[in-house]
């Protein structure tokens, strides 16, 4: 095995980890070797990915630092100058990273699209309605809070914030355009500011989830959703995760987005999505493709990857389990635990059905969320092209992400 156990403030292996959910601890991500060569054949940093594959960078220093490292292999090509970009990051509470995207990687973002031409550059988000709400009636807390105290506020001045809950509840929200055969009966209702801007970026974190088994791009966008929507969601719930997957597949959103980047100077592990275990990832990893499923994909094959390589989870972490994820879903529909105040009670005009869960962890063919998304996208693809770039990866790793993804994965012939 190659992962460094000599650091002396990090000296745990995984079997010596109790009782400390909230402690970041670091995993060795890199072979021992220090070849800094891209795997599939060229030099780091040698021009884009292809299309619809899926970049997989291992890089030193920071989350800023390793989106720099990784932007010459992101096909920005869709940018003009002048344009109005929005990255759409994941911010579901005042935790930091990673319960929350990285500031650091968002920063990077937003430096390297304004170096390249755009004009306004907007990060933007609505946090979960545990924490914030905004109704019909009124309004509990604020987005712009969970900014200042997660950190994600430190990218600005240099982009402009926008939070969904700082808007009317009525002109603030327009119903969107689904796709076909779509899991929303009585519509759900969007942002207005998506109608006005070029192009979409997302940016979201890796991390379990309790409810939903795992939370990357696909499932981030339920921060998109209207009071009302956010509750149709959880409480007609049968089609749940094909519901979250259709809001990337709404004209307004899938016509703009352009590209999903993950920067992990953490992940987060068992639980979620604000508490569990957070992991420090050494180097730096970086995943990211134009494909939001072929993205999702892989980053739910490292999640898988890991947490079944740290086993033990402390006291208090409640990880995601097909048993008894209905139950809480319906409690977490029927109110427990939603902020009201002057938002009231969290309503709509859904009929209760009971959320079907799914066991992602078996393999890729198990993940809801990446059916849909594949059937939406054309098809699920014969394979997905893995691009290597940095460091190179520890076998371990790369065999329990072969292994979830069931050989859909297309690594380099030499990594």
């Amino acid at each position: 095995m190659t992962r460094d156990r000599s650091n002396p403030d990090k000296s745990f292996t995984r079997r010596d980890f109790v009782g400390l959910a909230m402690t970041p601890l670091v995993l060795k991500l890199a072979a021992c070797s220090s070849d800094s060569e891209e795997r599939s054949g060229g030099p780091s940093g040698s021009g884009s990915i292809p299309s619809g594959s899926v970049l997989l960078g291992l890089y030193a220093g920071d989350g800023a630092s390793a989106l720099r490292a990784a932007a010459p292999r992101l096909d920005f090509s869709w940018l003009k100058s002048g344009d109005t970009v929005l990255i759409k990051v994941a911010v579901n509470s005042y935790f930091p990273h990673p319960m929350t995207t990285s500031p650091a990687g968002v920063s990077a973002m937003v430096a390297e699209l304004k170096a390249r031409g755009a004009g306004r550059v907007i990060v933007a988000d609505q946090s979960g309605v545990e924490h914030v709400r905004a109704s019909s009636r009124g309004r509990h807390a604020a987005t712009r809070e969970m900014f200042e105290r997660s950190g994600l506020v430190s990218v600005e001045p240099s982009a402009e914030l926008h939070f969904f809950d700082d808007q009317p509840y009525d002109s603030g929200y327009f119903p969107a355009t689904l796709p076909a055969n779509h899991s929303w009966p009585r519509g759900m209702y969007l942002p207005s500011i998506v109608k006005s801007v070029d192009h979409i970026v997302y940016m979201p974190r890796i991390g379990a989830h309790v409810l939903a088994g795992n939370t990357m791009g696909q499932k981030m966008a339920i921060g998109w959703l209207r009071d009302d929507s956010r509750h149709d969601l959880h409480n007609d719930a049968e089609q749940f995760y094909e519901k979250y997957v259709e809001i990337n597949h709404t004209e307004e959103i899938r016509s703009r987005l352009r590209l999903v980047v993950t920067v992990s100077e953490q992940v987060l592990l068992h639980g979620g999505p604000d508490v569990g275990t957070p992991y420090t990832m050494s180097p730096v990893l970086v995943h990211a493709s134009t494909s939001l499923v072929n993205h999702d994909a892989l980053g739910t094959s490292i999640l898988s990857t890991l947490n079944q390589l740290i086993t033990t989870v402390a006291p208090g972490v409640l990880p995601y389990n097909p048993a008894y994820a209905a139950v809480i879903n319906s409690a977490f529909a029927g109110g427990l635990q939603v902020a009201t105040g002057e938002a009231g009670p969290w309503t709509s005009d859904s009929p209760h059905t009971e959320y079907v869960p799914h066991d992602w962890q078996q393999g890729i063919s198990s993940d809801r969320a990446l059916a849909h998304g594949f059937a939406l996208s054309g098809g699920k693809p014969a394979q997905i092209q893995v691009v290597l770039d940095g460091a190179a990866l520890d076998s371990e790793i790369k065999a329990g992400i072969v292994s979830h993804g069931e050989n859909l994965y297309a690594f380099p012939q030499n990594a």
